[in-house]
């Protein structure tokens, strides 16, 4: 999976207003640098997790996806702190990915069952 290619990358201009059903799910990093990390993606909700007691949400504006090379960059735009509307960008392979890739972040996220955070701070 690569990020090299995002700066020539457009936004996608035809959004969803909801990730796939195979993005859908809690995502754990694998790389030492973010260990403990989650990510969860709802049908609404970005959550970004420290571990399982410290969260927080974002809400999802829009999905888009495009082909890039045999791999599927899909961007996932959100509310951020202050309104502000920003992007999550990554890159699967295959129909249900059982690994995804996060521009800027090293290694890849596997799927974990079950994680649902004890305090989410809402943003």
């Amino acid at each position: 999976m690569r990020f090299g290619f995002f700066a020539m990358i457009p936004v996608v201009a035809c959004m969803s207003q909801e990730p796939p059903a195979q993005l859908v799910g809690t995502w754990v990093a694998t790389s030492p640098r973010h260990q403990g990390r989650v990510l969860e993606i709802s049908k609404q909700h970005l959550v970004f997790g420290a571990d399982e007691s410290h969260s927080t949400y974002f809400t999802i504006s829009g999905v888009g996806a495009r082909e890039l090379e045999g791999e599927i960059v899909y961007t996932i735009e959100y509310h951020g702190v202050g309104g502000m509307i920003r992007r999550l960008l990554l890159t699967t392979s295959g129909e249900d990915p059982a690994a995804i890739e996060l521009e800027n972040h090293d290694g890849t996220w596997v799927r974990k069952g079950g994680f649902t955070s004890k305090r989410k701070e809402s943003v």
